[in-house]
């Protein structure tokens, strides 16, 4: 599979260019600055660009079975506007290049809690959290009116280190007990899901 990456330099990125990599993938990772990504590997190409600028994310979409979207704002003080815009300028160059396939990733502050009740609107959301998660909830929404055949994981807390080696999955709704996963195994989710689309058009609480 042909596989173009956005955020492969944040820690989640960096697993899933390494996982789709070791899985035979070629992969063109769309990096804001390319040395920050260290990595050589004879299928792998790294492009300079801004997940923004929809001129440079369509030209890189092009020739493209997929998309793969890690990208965030890293800190909670840095730009958010990066997830919404980031999407729509994927979305538009999916849409101008016939690539119809995209795993994305976002916090499951947008997951049900309830039939009617998203997490971020439960009592107990954290209030630091809210501005992201309504960036993630546009995305969400750009997913949902694209006709893209979609893909949205949505973990919990994000571990660094070594992973399980897997992972529990539910439509919708984070597994019960789900609070954190490490990033090694969200990246394993992001693949599987690429080759099985088991999940297309569905958020998914991805947790350990």
């Amino acid at each position: 599979m042909r596989i173009v990456l956005f955020g492969a330099t944040g820690g989640l990125g960096g697993r899933a260019l390494a996982e789709a990599l070791a899985r035979g993938h070629t992969v063109m990772a769309v990096v804001r600055d390319p040395s920050h990504l260290t990595l050589s590997h004879r299928c792998l190409a790294v492009v300079s660009g801004d997940v923004r600028d929809a001129h440079a994310v369509a030209a890189a979409i092009i020739g493209h079975d997929a998309v793969v979207s890690c990208i965030g704002p890293g800190r909670l003080d840095a730009s958010r506007d990066v997830i919404s815009l980031g999407m729509a300028a994927m979305l538009a160059g999916m849409a101008a290049s016939g690539v119809r396939r995209i795993v994305a990733v976002a916090a499951d502050g947008i997951l049900q809690d309830a039939a009617e009740t998203l997490l971020r609107d439960a009592p107990g959301y954290p209030p630091p959290l809210h501005a992201i998660s309504a960036e993630h909830l546009r995305a969400y929404e750009l997913l949902l009116a694209s006709g893209a055949r979609w893909t949205l994981a949505c973990p919990p807390t994000l571990m660094s280190g070594a992973g399980t080696g897997g992972y529990r999955a539910e439509r919708d709704y984070l597994p019960e007990g789900g609070t954190r996963i490490a990033q090694a195994d969200v990246a394993l989710f992001i693949l599987d899901e690429l080759e099985s689309g088991a999940f297309v058009g569905s958020r998914v609480g991805v947790a350990e």
